[in-house]
């Protein structure tokens, strides 16, 4: 028997595309993308005298295990099975969040997600201290809905417990088509308990962007992800946001985990000047390869707002812009900076490993490091919460998360003083019953339908008002629109 790492030229029936990403993200239910910035690459013909000392020495071990297995264990057992079992454990003793065995299975799974619209709960994670941690929910997804939230930990999928899988593993179960129900058990910072949340999947049409003019003809474009579709939808906002007299862009990359290698730089040869867009490197700290721009005159100036969450792709479009004297603003991004080459086995399977490094046109690299803002701004993540979702009145005695995002908002608002908790106590109720007041509504202390939809307007207002990132980025902008 020989161990199964025969390499192919080419990417068999998989489009290739599919594993051409960026980002620090596996969409679960939406798009597997497997946190990286890599290739589908060709293979030196020296594999093959390669594969053929793999098989001797140590890696004959391989081949006794299986032998002994098959031969004298209890029960019948499956040789595929094992040895996709013996794949998913070689990759994961790397340590590495990044590199990852993908089945045939996970690669239909990554082709049928990445287009415009998906099925799933609508939520990007990742992997951190063995556990799913949530980056972001999608807005509108049954996620948001929800009330979870990043950092989140996903713990348990319909009662089983799903810490210490492989990402790819752990998630499987959570995916799914539209209508069905799964429950999730969720840990939050802050919080004694596990939550106990139940999501009905949803078929999510995907927009990327979103615009609005502000004040005074600055633009505001806000870019959630690096998807199939984003680039074309980019130049269609900036087209529909130069009729509308924009005189100066701010591009808000907050909470957007990455994507498409190719649609960031897409995106990138729209708004970076004349020359590198981003380079890698491999581990001599050999140049593996590079791309640029050719743009003469963007034709306006611009800011870039990021955050905690903002990575990868972002971070490559923000040092990008910020190497050209484009001023970014906002919190230090996340430093997801590693490029995952991937590749394929005989049965059309693949390996994805970390393999290189990218860096800005200066030469900063951005893993461990991100992209340090030029004008700094803290913000509270409680002030970026969406909308509460109305999932039937809610009075004393009552515990789910959204009643944590409740009690986070209220306390962000001024009517709480108590720590979150995700229990509708005494306080909670006294300070539901206090913003009815204030807003016309009858004091019941009860969130029912009406109370919410007001909660709502009030929440929308008061994002705007405190979002001192946004509120920076439309001073510096509008400084360069003066001195333009």
């Amino acid at each position: 028997m020989g161990w199964p790492f025969h390499v192919q030229e080419g990417c068999g029936p998989v489009n290739k595309r599919v594993l051409r990403i960026l980002g620090i993200i596996l969409v679960i239910g939406i798009v597997a993308a497997g946190s990286s910035l890599g290739y589908v690459i060709g293979y030196s013909r020296g594999m093959a005298s390669e594969q053929s000392q793999w098989r001797s020495g140590e890696w004959g071990k391989l081949d006794e295990a299986l032998f002994a297995i098959e031969q004298y264990y209890l029960r019948e057992t499956d040789r595929d099975k094992i040895l996709e079992g013996a794949l998913y454990g070689l990759v994961d003793s790397l340590d590495d969040p990044y590199s990852e065995y993908l089945s045939i299975e996970d690669l239909q799974e990554m082709q049928i997600q990445l287009g415009d619209d998906y099925q799933g709960i609508g939520v990007e994670v990742t992997q951190e201290n063995n556990r799913v941690t949530i980056i972001v929910p999608f807005a509108g997804s049954p996620a948001q809905e929800a009330g979870l939230l990043p950092g989140d930990q996903i713990i348990e999928v319909n009662g089983v417990n799903i810490e210490g899988l492989p990402l790819t593993e752990a998630v499987k179960d959570i995916r799914g088509e539209a209508g069905t129900e799964v429950t999730l058990g969720i840990i939050r910072e802050g919080l004694p308990s596990i939550f106990q949340v139940t999501l009905e999947r949803a078929t999510i049409e995907r927009s990327t962007v979103e615009t609005e003019m502000l004040p005074g003809g600055i633009a505001y474009l806000s870019l959630s992800q690096f998807a199939d579709a984003s680039g074309s939808e980019f130049a269609k906002g900036i087209r529909d946001l130069k009729k509308q007299g924009m005189k100066g862009l701010v591009l808000d990359l907050r909470d957007n985990p990455g994507g498409y290698l190719d649609v960031a730089a897409e995106i990138g040869r729209q708004v970076v000047p004349k020359g590198l867009i981003v380079y890698t490197e491999d581990r001599t700290g050999k140049r593996t390869s590079e791309y640029s721009s050719s743009l003469r005159d963007r034709g306006f100036p611009m800011v870039v707002l990021v955050n905690e969450n903002s990575a990868s792709a972002s971070e490559i479009i923000a040092g990008a812009l910020q190497d050209n004297d484009v001023p970014v603003i906002g919190a230090t991004s996340y430093g997801k900076g590693t490029v995952q080459s991937s590749y394929e086995l005989k049965d059309g399977s693949y390996v994805k490993l970390t393999t290189n490094k990218f860096f800005t046109p200066k030469g900063k690299e951005i893993q461990g490091n991100g992209v340090t803002p030029d004008y700094p701004v803290q913000m509270d993540m409680v002030n970026r919460m969406p909308a509460l979702r109305f999932i039937g009145t809610q009075e004393l005695g009552s515990e789910a998360l959204h009643i944590y995002q409740l009690q986070a908002m209220l306390a962000a608002m001024d009517y709480l003083k108590a720590q979150a908790t995700g229990i509708y106590d005494q306080a909670t109720a006294d300070a539901v019953a206090a913003f009815q007041r204030a807003n016309g509504l009858g004091p019941s202390g009860k969130l029912d339908r009406e109370t919410t939809d007001v909660f709502n307007q009030r929440w929308e207002k008061h994002t705007r008002d405190s979002d001192i990132q946004l509120s920076k980025a439309m001073e510096v902008l509008g400084q360069l629109v003066k001195g333009n």
